[in-house]
């Protein structure tokens, strides 16, 4: 970039020296430098003069290539400006500017009205006027520099230090800045109808709102035109001449206008280099011009597409029965600033409206560590791969699972993880129900709900295990519906994941003494009957999230035994909750029968006892009222499952914990000393009871003669004698 340097830069608040230099070689040189830089001199120096930074600006100086034809633009007005963004951690605190080879240089350039000098053409390579440099790439010119630095005696050393450089994502190429004209659309106009109707929009998730309001607040007018060949075509046909543009809006337009290069373009796509033929009279002096040689943001395609392939234009009904769209979709990191700022843009310009009532946008997917995929990097995952190996269902279940706004670690494992967690448990419920209902030769009768049918959920009766999963089927249709009807797609299938859990654990596990009996009573009709039913219904809620094990389950379990039901899981009505059988007092009281029952196993695998070995007593401090109501209900079940002659409440003599005391050192080591030691000796040997209450309070605690801060006692609550405790 030295080639086209037109200015050097100081920040006013800086100072800086005029320094006599004495090379090692004895050459002597005076030089401009930041007061913080001397150390980057070779050899002895002499410090002749030193300013701030306000006093250089407007210094005029010789540039290292004035000799150079580009450089007559700047060579009489080289010069010192200010800028806050200079350094004194590099270099020489002076810093080179080429407003034609930088961003930050650029917009330096545009504020001072420097000259600007492009060196560069579109394949990187140094243009005419540069002497030695032209027809040389970018990548092959540091010894040529360095050399004629050296010839005209204004070289000095170089220096290597590291900085962020851009890097092509692709194939992993440096990259230079290169200063080119394009073309903008004018943001402003547009700016505060876009930010209304993205009020309108339905985010999700919600932050979505907010991160494209503040692109919106805080964007440029938008570049539309890019240096590639590929890419549509923009029908811009500027005038050399009189400079009106004309914007051509359709393929007729073109045919009415073209003057030239019609029978070349006629058939063809309207891409390069087909519709570079065409010229047009230009509608200011009627001269021919063609077309500029730009291809278009591709996100301009992406923006108009509901207005352009809708027949806004020829068809308004048409148009109104199908916009705006009501879900789109797309990961967030990039399209707040692309695809939905270029649809926002495109429908408020031309309807006022939003382009759609819904957005639903989620992060990025990377590897099972985190890290970006790449090919190159050899952890993408293909997707047939991963389809093959892991399964499309289990592919869906993992990415519906996921909280959208996070970024999705996924792999095998993941997927491993998913398999083990929710479809093995759900497939052992539907193995579990087929392999007994075969065995017995149950099939499901009239009152066994199929789709589409007719048929009823059966009315559970008097056991209180069916009433309760029941209860908690039709209080998942409820849920899942409304999380869906939401698009809270993970929280959908947690519950469903939920579900399964309790169905396979606690219901299945619980009823297996009525499939086993030899009698074909009413009870195990009953309980054949509940299971149908929900393996059934949570087939149908499950079909969008797993569309083949669905499939598959309902071909069985329904295709097989009802000639009348549809052919597919897919045909079938959506669940309906019959909110008069969710019981919420029976779902209470079961929910903490299956945690108490948790804890107790806990407790008894603390202290190495097995269920098999009877104990005396479940004893439960509760602090619910509601929960204290439950426990006589749930008694039975607690005994059977946690193998106890007896459940209770604890009682004001229950004495279930013990405290023991211990010196938090970190506070006490520094205070006292070895004293410390004394301390634990009397910690041990206090009332424990007593002290933890203190401490709890917030009290100080005094023992012989010490007195303690209640951050200085550590108090540990362990199992009485006698007791295994879970909390």
């Amino acid at each position: 970039t030295l080639a086209a340097n037109v200015a050097a830069a100081v920040n006013v608040g800086h100072e800086y020296l005029k320094v006599r230099n004495v090379m090692p070689d004895g050459c002597e040189r005076i030089l401009w430098l930041g007061a913080n830089r001397l150390h980057v001199l070779d050899g002895n120096y002499e410090v002749l003069e030193r300013v701030h930074g306000d006093a250089m600006v407007g210094w005029r100086y010789t540039g290292p290539f004035d000799e150079l034809e580009a450089q007559s633009v700047a060579k009489d007005l080289h010069r010192v400006v200010e800028w806050k963004e200079v350094g004194e951690d590099e270099g020489t605190g002076i810093v080179h500017i080429a407003p034609g080879a930088g961003t930050d240089d650029f917009r330096l350039g545009k504020e001072q009205g420097l000259e600007i000098i492009a060196p560069l053409n579109e394949d990187g390579v140094y243009v005419e006027g540069f002497g030695p440099l032209s027809g040389n790439g970018v990548d092959e010119v540091n010894p040529t520099i360095f050399q004629m630095l050296r010839d005209k005696g204004v070289y000095y050393k170089v220096e290597d230090y590291s900085h962020r450089y851009p890097i092509c994502w692709r194939c992993g190429s440096e990259l230079v800045y290169r200063l080119v004209d394009e073309w903008f659309i004018s943001m402003d106009e547009v700016r505060h109808t876009m930010m209304r109707t993205t009020k309108t929009i339905n985010w999700i998730p919600a932050f979505g709102e907010a991160r494209e309001l503040d692109w919106l607040e805080n964007m440029s007018d938008w570049m539309i035109s890019k240096k590639r060949y590929y890419g549509l075509a923009l029908p811009i046909y500027p005038c050399k001449e009189c400079e009106i543009a004309n914007v051509i809006g359709s393929r007729d337009e073109l045919q009415q206008r073209a003057v030239e290069g019609w029978d070349e373009f006629d058939g063809n796509s309207p891409h390069r280099p087909w519709v570079d033929a065409v010229k047009i009279a230009c509608s200011g002096c009627g001269k021919a011009k063609e077309r500029i040689k730009d291809v278009g943001n591709a996100w301009l395609d992406a923006g108009i597409v509901s207005f352009s392939t809708l027949s806004y234009y020829d068809d308004q009904d048409y148009w109104n029965d199908w916009y705006p769209a009501d879900w789109i979709s797309e990961s967030f990191p990039g399209q707040f600033r692309n695809w939905f700022y270029s649809l926002i843009c495109m429908a408020a310009v031309l309807d006022g409206t939003a382009p759609t009532r819904t957005i639903f946008s989620y992060g990025l997917m990377r590897d099972e560590h985190g890290e970006e995929m790449h090919k190159s990097k050899g952890n993408s995952i293909p997707f047939e791969e991963a389809a093959d190996k892991m399964g499309a269902d289990v592919m869906r279940w993992v990415y519906s699972r996921h909280t959208p706004q996070n970024n999705l670690n996924f792999g095998y494992g993941v997927g491993d993880l998913a398999r083990r967690q929710f479809l093995l448990p759900l497939w052992n419920v539907y193995y579990f129900l087929v392999t007994y209902a075969n065995l017995d030769g149950w099939k499901p009768s009239d009152r066994s709900p199929a789709t589409g049918n007719g048929r009823t959920a059966p009315s559970p009766g008097g056991n209180e295990l069916d009433r309760w999963v029941i209860s908690e089927l039709n209080l998942l249709i409820k849920q899942v519906t409304d999380d869906l009807e939401s698009w809270r797609i993970e929280s959908a299938t947690a519950k469903l994941e939920t579900f399964v859990n309790r169905l396979s654990n606690w219901y299945v596990r619980r009823s297996r003494r009525r499939f086993w009996k030899s009698d074909d009573d009413a009870d195990k009709q009953t309980a054949y009957e509940t299971l149908y039913s929900c393996v059934e219904t949570l087939t149908r809620l499950l079909a969008p999230f797993m569309p083949f094990v669905s499939e598959e389950v309902y071909s069985n379990l329904v295709g097989r035994v009802d000639p009348s039901a549809p052919a597919s899981i897919h045909l079938c009505d959506w669940p309906v909750a019959d909110e008069s059988l969710i019981d919420a007092d029976l779902s209470g009281s079961t929910d903490l029968a299956m945690r108490l029952s948790s804890l107790g196993r806990s407790a008894r695998a603390s202290m190495g006892i097995k269920v098999r070995q009877p104990l005396g007593a479940l004893i439960v401090e509760l602090s619910n009222n509601q929960e204290k109501a439950h426990l006589e209900r749930i008694a039975p079940q607690l005994m059977d499952e946690l193998n106890v002659k007896e459940v209770r409440q604890a009682s004001d003599s229950d004495s279930l914990l013990e405290h023991r005391l211990r010196p938090n050192l970190p506070l006490l080591g520094p205070k006292y000393g070895k004293q410390v030691n004394d301390i634990r000796q009397i910690l041990v040997q206090a009332d424990a009871a007593a002290v933890a209450m203190q401490v709890r309070s917030g009290e100080t605690v005094s023992l012989n003669g010490y007195t303690l801060n209640p951050d200085e006692v550590l108090v540990d609550a362990v199992a009485a004698e006698g007791f295994a405790v879970e909390s």
